[in-house]
């Protein structure tokens, strides 16, 4: 398009009457107004034969969710929900070929909530966090085809869903930690439940799982190589209305799944790292884990360790404690006590994404380190973080326990129906 045409199309004044040190100003502005017009939805949705294919389509943001996306997400899985409706099964993938979803655009939701404007935070966390409720009580199978990078709120869109499916390009992580934020999208309800203490380890380090290991962890329920993800396809809409029973399309995805390598077949996550996760992070407070992990790190590095640990095993927990170090002691204080509440009260999903949307809240209006770890990591850049705690010792168990109060201002999530299966009723297939 001509640089006058743009310029009329989006209401600017004539590119030539602009000071010229003002010219590529307005110009980048009416490009990118211009090309807001043509672009894709970031959400698109086509219905085949009775199966629904739902693709995540923000490829330059690594599919990260917005609070449009997460509107849109909602909507198509309320529709599905529906009695009547003719969707046997849903398939939701990332465009791209880098990611399924790398979690939410928290970078949006900071610098308007340093704006003032911290409303659109809270309608953005508690949209996403209704959406994921909505996915766990789907009717009919959903599968999540989590190829690429999965993180945060990514991992919401694909884990409360009946069937999800890694490949060998699948990095997962719960990096909330990192940026003063903490692991939510229901992860206080599922985190626990995974193998050993591996749900501590996760929320509390933001370490990546890769290929197997998503599925070997529990994020994944298959692990099927990219190369017959097109299989994976042609096979649901060869099923059509079909798709419908769990069971076939379980034994569909079977069939496509990658015969065990040769050894165990199991990945480095259940022949060694497990263990050695269980050893600290099963202790009993975030300051005992970092205790444990340092004695750890200086026996290796000192020599006097067991000559049996591999330098695998030494570099890893050198990593893990390395990562526990960059993140937010108070994030960390929080991580475990949201996982401490939902183990002992035995909560359901519903109750758990509930405490989790109050603690969003507080934390998105400035009580904790989400806005300056966003700040650091994803606005300034400058990786330097000024975390309200030195360590996680420092944090007063006062403040920790005020973040977890309701707010009487805000509408609880869930009414009605959902209300009824916050009290116990309902049963998550998590």
């Amino acid at each position: 398009m001509r640089v006058a045409s743009l310029l009329k199309a989006v209401g600017k004044a004539p590119y030539r009457t602009r000071p010229l040190a003002k010219r590529s100003e307005y110009l980048a502005s009416a490009i990118t107004m211009a090309e807001g017009v043509t672009e894709e939805p970031e959400i698109l949705l086509n219905v085949k034969d009775s199966i629904a294919f739902v693709t995540l389509n923000r490829p330059r943001a690594l599919n990260s969710l917005n609070l449009g996306m997460v509107h849109r997400l909602l909507s198509i899985n309320q529709e599905f929900s529906q009695p009547g409706s003719k969707v046997a099964c849903v398939v939701v993938r990332g465009s791209g070929g880098k990611a399924f979803c790398a979690g939410g655009d928290v970078k949006e939701v900071v610098m308007r909530a340093r704006d003032g404007a911290w409303s659109y935070g809270s309608a953005f966390f508690r949209a996403e966090y209704v959406n994921n409720a909505t996915i766990a009580q789907l009717p009919v199978p959903y599968i999540a085809v989590i190829d690429g990078i999965v993180m945060g709120g990514g991992v919401g869109v694909s884990y409360h869903g009946s069937f999800r499916v890694a490949t060998e390009r699948t990095v997962l992580a719960m990096p909330e930690s990192g940026i003063g934020l903490f692991p939510d999208i229901g992860a206080s309800y599922f985190l626990h439940r995974l193998p050993g203490y591996l749900g501590r380890y996760m929320g509390l380090t933001g370490q990546r799982l890769t290929g197997a290991e998503v599925k070997d962890a529990g994020f994944a329920t298959h692990f099927i190589p990219s190369s017959r993800l097109l299989d994976l396809e042609g096979g649901i809409l060869e099923l059509g209305s079909s798709a419908a029973d769990p069971t076939k399309v379980d034994s569909l995805l079977r069939s496509l799944e990658q015969p065990p390598a040769s050894g165990s077949g199991r990945s480095a996550l259940l022949e060694w790292k497990l263990p050695l996760i269980n050893a600290h992070f099963g202790l009993g407070s975030v300051g005992q884990v970092m205790t444990s992990l340092q004695a750890a790190v200086d026996t290796a590095d000192s020599g006097s360790g067991s000559g049996s640990e591999s330098e695998a095993a030494r570099a890893f927990l050198r990593d893990t404690l390395t990562a526990m170090r960059r993140g937010s002691p108070l994030s960390h204080a929080v991580t475990w006590e949201m996982l401490r509440r939902s183990a002992a009260g035995h909560l359901t999903l519903q109750q758990c994404l509930q405490m989790e949307f109050w603690l969003a809240r507080r934390f998105v209006a400035g009580e904790a380190d989400f806005l300056e770890g966003v700040r650091a990591l994803l606005i300034d850049k400058d990786n330097k973080p000024r975390w309200r705690y030195s360590n996680v010792k420092e944090v007063p168990g006062v403040v920790v326990q005020r973040l977890f109060e309701p707010l009487p201002d805000e509408p609880p999530l869930f009414s009605g129906f959902m209300a009824a299966t916050a009290t116990g009723a309902h049963i998550s297939r998590m």
